[in-house]
């Protein structure tokens, strides 16, 4: 594995390049980074060129200007795409990323090949407890990180309980979740709250576009948002090993459904 950095407008992203053959972009969401894709990264370089990175304002991506908007986050992917020379790339976004994909796609159609969007949480398909829950950010502001951390866990579903008995490295990478943490709550969370997806220029986009929902997330938010998001685009929705992290739970098994998706199958 290579290790890089590229400047964009107002930070400085970091990504990681390993395997041969035909690029696979993966795509974190939220408050995460590259690191949840270390345990499915090297199953799918056997067969790909497999690119990770780090999202601007997380963890190796410092800012140097302003918080990112979606279309800067959109535009990131572009520039990276354009520094490692592919013009026909595959993608796997998570979560938040595939919000940042979906704004991609209207803005750089005919960049990218297949766009797998797992589990995009777009609002307007959350159902009343995301919709009608509390006020996140405002939480984080008046409370601090850990109240916010509690109460995102609670209206989202996710597991991000920390490790019982973590090891001086698991530690340091809590100390960097903190952060990243901090950026999602203050800037990024209420960006994705306000994404309304254009269906029509989507339906439109010249990139295949699939939707993937975690075989064991049945009734959580992000599941039922992918769900009702394929519905609006005329496409069934794909399952996928696991729940919402299952690329980083069951990364053997996920990487082979992917592979059957990227196939066309």
């Amino acid at each position: 594995m290579t290790t890089h950095t590229l400047a964009v407008p107002g930070a400085r992203i970091t990504y990681d390049v390993t395997g041969s053959g035909p690029v696979l972009l993966l795509i974190p969401g939220g408050a995460a980074d590259s690191t949840m894709f270390h345990p499915i990264a090297p199953i799918l370089a056997e067969d790909h060129t497999v690119v990770t990175y780090d999202p601007r304002g997380i963890s190796r991506s410092p800012l140097d200007g302003e918080p990112g908007t979606l279309r800067e986050h959109a535009d990131d992917v572009q520039r990276l795409l354009a520094e490692i020379g592919s013009a026909d790339a595959d993608v796997l976004a998570n979560s938040g990323g595939a919000i940042t994909m979906l704004e991609y796609v209207v803005h750089h159609t005919g960049q990218v090949r297949t766009v797998v969007l797992h589990e995009p949480p777009v609002t307007r398909y959350l159902g009343p407890a995301a919709l009608d829950g509390p006020d996140i950010p405002a939480i984080h502001r008046e409370h601090g990180i850990g109240a916010a951390i509690a109460a995102f866990t609670e209206m989202s579903g996710f597991d991000i309980a920390p490790p019982a008995d973590p090891t001086p490295e698991e530690l340091a990478h809590m100390k960097v979740m903190e952060g990243n943490f901090a950026y999602f709550f203050g800037h990024l969370l209420a960006a994705i709250g306000a994404y309304e997806p254009d269906l029509d220029a989507l339906r439109a986009v010249s990139a295949r576009l699939v939707v993937g929902v975690g075989e064991t997330a049945a009734g959580l938010p992000a599941h039922e948002a992918g769900l009702g998001l394929a519905a609006d685009l005329g496409l069934t929705a794909e399952p996928f090993p696991g729940d919402h992290g299952g690329f980083a739970a069951e990364p053997a098994a996920f990487a082979a459904r992917l592979r059957e998706v990227l196939k066309g199958h």
